[in-house]
């Protein structure tokens, strides 16, 4: 029972990091810069993070 429980805890960990927190967040989700005060859109976040080398 106990090989049981930890297989499918260790599944559910490999799980919970491949899946990650995309399905959690909603791309309407706004979000505001600590340093300029802007509010963006996760989306536009992400789509910055895409461009930079």
């Amino acid at each position: 029972m106990k090989k049981l429980m930890s297989s499918v805890l260790a599944i559910a960990v490999l799980a919970a990091f491949t899946f990650g927190c995309g399905g959690y967040v909603a791309k309407e989700t706004k979000v505001k810069c600590p340093k300029c005060g802007a509010v963006f859109t996760v989306d536009e976040g992400i789509k910055a993070l895409e461009k930079q080398p």
